[in-house]
């Protein structure tokens, strides 16, 4: 069996694939250039590399949000396509799900803070196997570091930003090391097998499957504002 996994809910993207259990391939890039540039010349890439065609996928998993609102929607609509065109299962996990299983198994919860611009912030605690203890929710540093009374393990690209806080309030807060704060694709296989899903082709379901953002894009933020004030 062969598995693509992809993530583009961040500025970085990655792909990786699997074969009968084992990963052949992983690709990471974070460069000034759109998804839609990127995405699939980097996954015919991959299969050309590994001596493989689309006609052999078996399946695809990708996350679902929360993150880039063009980067989710250039995502999920590349690996639908992929699925509708072979008739394979799509498989989906949450972004910060993603982040925090680069700390599976950490001494202490996981905290996940990635970017959502706007000065908040896409956050979620999760235990060391991955439990949800605070689901991901849009919110402003301020009120998250409110919430929290216990040891954690920082992971996302707002580390830097929330820690000194967390330290300020008096907690203990450990790191990881900086590879550890992205999202990589291969991490995706790897959730598939710890937190199975069905894995049957569904069209219905497919059609059905939409982004989770969250929250509004910032134009409809804007845009609904500026509707107040007229």
């Amino acid at each position: 069996m062969l598995w693509l996994a992809l993530d583009t809910s961040s500025s970085s993207g990655s792909i990786a694939l699997e074969q009968d259990g084992a990963l052949i391939y992983q690709c990471y890039f974070n460069i000034d250039i759109t998804h839609s540039e990127t995405l699939m010349p980097q996954v015919d890439a991959g299969l050309k590399f590994c001596k493989l065609a689309p006609g052999d996928l078996s399946g695809v998993v990708t996350t679902i949000g929360p993150g880039s609102f063009t980067g989710l929607r250039i995502g999920l609509a590349t690996a639908k396509g992929i699925c509708y065109g072979r008739k394979i299962p799509l498989l989906t996990h949450s972004s910060l799900e993603l982040v925090a299983s680069n700390c599976f198994g950490s001494a202490h919860p996981i905290l996940v803070v990635q970017d959502a611009r706007m000065k908040e912030l896409y956050a979620a605690l999760y235990s060391p196997t991955l439990e949800p203890i605070i689901s991901p929710a849009v919110i402003k540093p301020e009120e998250l570091v409110s919430m929290l009374d216990i040891p954690v393990t920082i992971v996302g690209n707002m580390t830097a930003r929330i820690m000194p806080m967390l330290e300020e309030k008096g907690l203990q807060v450990f790191t990881v090391m900086e590879h550890q704060n992205f999202p990589m694709a291969a991490g995706l296989l790897a959730l598939r097998k710890y937190k199975p899903q069905s894995e049957e082709y569904d069209f219905e379901a497919l059609a059905n499957l939409e982004p989770q953002y969250l929250r509004e894009s910032t134009a409809q933020i804007k845009f609904q504002e500026k509707d107040k004030h007229q």
